[in-house]
Parts: structure tokens; C-alpha cells; sequence
């Protein structure tokens, strides 16, 4: 019969001895749908009948009209088909003689069980992370600032990760009745791992005793020294501007641990940098030396922070959004300020953020 069919087709299409070598099983059809040949592989795995051409599992293993479908239209077509317990790819051909004319098939069946179990288990492993991101992204929204009034602050913002989870933290809480305790930090990178900084942040700065809380530097050094104690690759740093203000003086105290872009204190539309000298927290900074600076803060001042995610959108252009935009936005508008920042911000990049955007803005009353 192989004899026969090979006389049939087109000899430079067919090599039953190749056939019989390959690792995958192989089998050939005619087109009245009859086995003419199983490969040597397909013998020894199905429990072939080298002779009567018969599958001693059972010919109904396989469904017979895609190779109805195949010698019909002579199309290729690729299927799965599950043998017992195995998972195996099918590629139906078609066989045509000197003529042209289809004369049958061969399938070739390739075992993907395992490539089909590691399938599944990256798609649940990946539907379990998906799902453990989400929570943990919930949790990041949670230990945020409740906006409105603390004190005579009033405290608004805007917080927008470029993916599920951030790596941008800030908070604004009461250290005792005087004072109230501001920061904005800036972890590198995205993800995971850079939101677990963010909360490591917001996990020390709420523990710390309150003498430590109403001194800038001291914060910042503490936050340093528990840091560095982790043992993080050098690549992991994190920026942080923190500040005390004082309700009864009404001013504020505050020192920069490396974060850009620098807050901006606005006062009858004109801006001035808050700056600090101070370098990111890092083991590559085991001993830093934070500044530490004060400045007189009325009633109509506001302050704003910003993550470098604001200033370093860019557009379609590669043009970045930079300071300027920022400052011509303070200095044309007394109020909402915040809102029409964000909405020339989406504007200007086309609503496609590539890095975690925070903005947190605090008013004095």
C-alpha cells in the first residue's frame, strides 16, 4: 500500500523512510480515509498494528472530519486532539499526485501535554499575581491622606501609578496638636518591588517617636539608617522631602533628602522653591547630612508637591513637560490649580503616562 501511494503522488513530496524516523507520530491516509501508514513512533506509543494499519486504543480517538476536510478542500489544518491523557497538535496536509490532484493526507501529531501543563500553570500563576497586585495596589490607596481639612491645612491631591502598583508614597498626618507632619517620596523603578519601598516608607515614618518626627533631619536619617540596615542592592534608592509645620508659628521646617521635582510654596502668584541639601536615601549614602531650612507660611499660601513622573511626562514630540509649564499654570490661576495642572498634563501626553504621577497639594487657612 505505501509502495502504491507513493507510485500515486509526487515522489518528491513523501519519504516514508523519513517518516518512520521522525520522534513525532506520524500517519498517512488515502482519500477514501484509510490508514496506509503509522510511523515508528506512533507504533510504539498508540499500540499501532504495523500490518492492519489499526490503533488498538481505537480508531475513535480521532475525529475524522477535519481529514474529511482536508482531502475535500485541501487545506492545512491544525488541531488538538487529546489522546488518553496526552495533549497532542495535529497538522493535517494534503497529498497531491504529478497532477495536482489530492490523493490523501498526512498527519503529523505532535505531544504538547507538557507544554500545555506549564500553559496552565503560568496562566494560573499569573491569574494569582494579577489578583495578589490588585489587593496590594487597594492597600497602597488605603494608607493614603484623607483629603480635606487637618487642622487649618487643607489637603488635596492627585495619585496616579502607570501600572497596577506605584512606587510614589506621600502623607500628611498630626505629630501632636502644633504640628503637623508632610512628606512626598519617590521610590525608583515600578512595580512590585518598588511599592513594597513605598509602604517600608510609610511603615517607619508612622513608628518613629515623636522628637525624631518634629525634626526633619533627624526623620530623614532614621528613615536612612533602617534603610541601609535592609542591605538592598545599590540600585535601590528611594527620594523624600519631608516637613513639620508648626500651627501656632505658622511655618514650616523642612529638609530634602534628594527628592525632585522640589516643592513649590505659592503666595499671591508668585512661587518659590522649597531647597534643602540632601542626597536620596541609598546604601550608597550610609552617612548622609541633611539640611535643614524654615520658612514663614499665611494664610492664602499653598504648597505643592510633585513626583518627577509631572515634570518628566513627554508628548509625541519626546518633548518633556517640564518647569516652565508648571510655573506659567501657577501664575495664571488663583484656583484649582491641582485640577487644571492634571488636565494639561493628559493633554500634553495624550492621556499615555509612562511613570507614576503624584501631585499633593496643601493650602494654608
Amino acid at each position: 500500500m505505501e509502495n502504491y501511494l507513493a507510485e500515486e503522488i509526487n515522489d518528491d513530496k513523501i519519504d516514508f523512510q523519513v517518516l518512520n524516523a521522525i520522534a513525532d507520530l506520524v500517519r498517512v491516509l488515502d482519500y477514501n480515509e484509510k490508514v496506509v501508514f503509522v510511523n515508528k513512533a506512533m507504533e510504539d506509543l498508540l499500540g499501532y498494528d504495523s500490518d492492519k494499519k489499526v490503533c488498538i486504543l481505537g480508531e475513535d480517538l480521532f475525529d475524522p472530519e477535519i481529514t474529511r476536510r482536508a482531502l475535500l478542500s485541501g487545506e492545512v489544518i491544525q488541531r488538538e486532539e487529546n489522546i488518553g491523557n496526552m495533549i497532542f497538535s495535529v497538522k493535517c496536509s494534503p497529498i497531491t499526485n504529478k497532477k495536482g490532484e489530492i490523493k490523501g493526507v498526512v498527519e503529523v501529531f505532535r505531544n504538547v501535554t507538557m507544554a500545555r501543563k506549564l500553559q496552565r500553570e503560568i496562566i494560573e500563576k499569573n491569574r494569582f499575581m494579577t489578583s495578589e497586585t490588585v489587593a496590594a495596589s487597594l492597600i497602597q490607596q488605603k494608607v493614603l491622606p484623607e483629603k480635606g481639612f487637618i487642622k487649618n491645612l487643607k489637603v488635596n491631591y492627585i495619585y496616579k501609578p502607570s501600572t497596577i502598583l506605584s512606587g510614589d508614597m506621600f502623607d500628611v498626618f498630626e505629630i501632636d496638636d502644633e504640628n503637623i507632619a508632610v512628606y512626598i517620596a519617590d521610590s525608583v523603578g515600578h512595580g512590585f518591588a518598588s511599592s513594597m519601598v513605598t509602604m517600608f516608607i510609610k511603615s517607619v515614618i508612622r513608628t518613629l517617636d515623636k522628637l525624631t518626627l518634629l525634626s526633619p533631619k533627624k526623620t530623614l536619617t532614621e528613615l536612612c539608617t533602617r534603610f541601609t540596615s535592609l542591605r538592598l542592592e545599590i540600585e535601590n534608592y528611594f527620594t523624600c522631602f519631608y516637613g513639620v509645620y508648626n500651627i501656632k508659628k505658622k511655618k514650616i521646617i523642612f529638609s530634602n533628602a534628594g527628592h525632585l521635582p522640589l516643592p513649590i510654596m505659592v503666595r499671591d502668584r508668585e512661587y518659590m522653591n522649597l531647597e534643602s541639601r540632601g542626597y536620596p536615601i541609598s546604601r550608597f549614602f550610609a552617612k548622609p547630612d541633611y539640611e535643614e531650612k524654615e520658612i514663614k507660611l499665611y494664610s492664602g499660601d499653598y504648597i505643592l508637591f510633585m513626583t518627577d513622573g509631572v515634570v518628566e511626562a513627554r508628548n509625541s514630540k519626546k518633548e518633556s513637560f517640564g518647569y516652565d509649564r508648571i510655573y506659567n499654570i501657577i501664575l495664571e490661576n488663583n484656583k484649582d490649580v491641582l485640577e487644571i495642572l492634571n488636565s494639561k498634563l493628559e493633554e500634553f501626553n495624550d492621556g499615555e503616562q509612562t511613570d507614576d504621577i503624584s501631585m499633593l497639594l496643601i493650602n494654608i487657612w
